[in-house]
């Protein structure tokens, strides 16, 4: 039951990274970040039909390597959709980057993955986890901050909604796993959403 709703949520991840990259090529990293949610879906929801063993294991690790790397994209994503400067949109990216790195390097080094289950799921998580997840968490409060002032200022509240329901679902995470998966969901519904709400404009090159 829970395996079949984490593989329909991949579905549902998948056609809003499609929604996104339909709006414009400037929106591709939120495309990008759509793949990479639906990855982390989709291997769990495998888990229990590959079994426990080596292809579970490298495609869970993968998991980990999603979310040191692609996490902080959600400050580009959410500069992309709101349609910000070249100034805010360098910072946003530049941003992404350090949080990037200091993802990849306080999570991903001494990775020791064992097989978990949680109702009928099978995964591979983490057995001696490692430092608190500053990065994943800088970035979403980052998000979070981004999306209440674009909340007051523009009256787009979704980007504040995705963040606060990413939060929320993190929190209840610890005891229910499938529930940081639909958090980041609609997260990424909220990034979607802002984006359809106004399109960005196209590159320049890309309309000769």
């Amino acid at each position: 039951m829970i395996s079949a709703a984490l593989a329909l949520l991949a579905g549902l991840q998948l056609l809003l990274a499609e929604a996104a990259r339909r709006t414009g090529p400037a929106c591709r990293p939120t495309a990008l970040l759509g793949c990479a949610l639906a990855y982390d879906s989709a291997v769990v929801a495998a888990g229990v039909l590959l079994g426990e063993g080596a292809p579970l294991e490298a495609l869970s690790a993968g998991r980990f390597v999603v979310h040191a790397l692609g996490t902080p994209l959600v400050l580009p994503c959410a500069a992309l959709a709101l349609r910000a400067g070249r100034g805010a949109l360098a910072a946003a990216w530049a941003a992404a980057g350090a949080l990037a790195v200091l993802g990849a390097a306080t999570t991903l080094p001494g990775l020791h993955l064992r097989p978990r289950t949680w109702a009928d799921t099978l995964r591979y998580a983490d057995a001696e986890p490692g430092a608190f997840p500053v990065a994943a968490v800088l970035a979403i409060v980052a998000l979070l901050v981004i999306g209440v002032a674009a909340w007051i200022r523009r009256a787009a509240p979704w980007i504040a909604l995705g963040a606060m329901a990413v939060f929320a679902a993190s929190a209840a995470a610890f005891a229910a796993p499938p529930l940081g998966n639909l958090g980041e969901g609609l997260m990424l519904a909220g990034l979607v959403a802002t984006l359809r709400g106004g399109r960005v404009p196209e590159p320049a090159a890309t309309r000769l």
